[in-house]
């Protein structure tokens, strides 16, 4: 009789267990803190436009800038008779930049000239995620023609960027900003 009372106890606990991860959300892998999404694609690498809409970037530097920054996102948009520019810098969660200027049309131009130069559209279809990791870290871009073609890349965990590219544009943005008068510094 102990055995069967024993035995019953036993499949009550059981139950009781089963029914308890009834309904329970599965958490997959790569939500988790520190999981990859990784939907990265083959994108085209060349882009016959040279003509662009639209640039916006986001990068991280290894070392704080002489701005007074670590993370940089710059941004450049046509408009009819001028671009329309963005600069912000964050050290930290502080913000440290926050400029928005007019520039010639021309400029895009030259962006161009140096998308061509760094090869920016190599790395087109980058698109990966790793949760768990701070705001501004990693990198983005984006460049939009007026041929509906497009560069998108990335990654919020490493800048995929060659080095000399992101200086590049960091360089530009903020020669830009100085010509239009604007201030660099906060």
């Amino acid at each position: 009789m102990n055995k069967a009372i024993f035995l019953a106890i036993g499949w009550v606990l059981l139950l009781a267990l089963l029914s308890s991860c009834a309904g329970k959300e599965v958490i997959k892998k790569e939500d988790m803190p520190g999981g990859l999404r990784d939907r990265s694609w083959d994108a085209p690498k060349t882009i016959q436009s040279k003509e662009i809409l639209r640039f916006e970037c986001e990068f991280s530097f290894n070392e704080r800038q002489e701005e007074g920054y670590f993370y940089f996102i710059a941004g450049m948009e046509a408009g009819d008779q001028t671009a329309l520019c963005r600069m912000i810098g964050y050290e930290g969660f502080t913000e440290t930049l926050a400029l928005e200027f007019e520039a010639p049309l021309d400029a895009l131009k030259e962006l161009q000239a140096l998308a061509d130069q760094h090869d920016l559209p190599r790395y087109n279809g980058i698109d990966r995620h790793t949760n768990g990791l701070p705001y501004h870290y990693g990198s983005r871009l984006l460049i939009d023609y007026t041929s509906g073609e497009r560069v998108y890349a990335y990654d919020n965990s490493s800048g995929f960027m060659d080095y000399r590219a992101v200086n590049a544009i960091h360089d530009f943005f903020r020669d830009l900003a100085r010509q239009s008068g604007d201030l660099v510094s906060p």
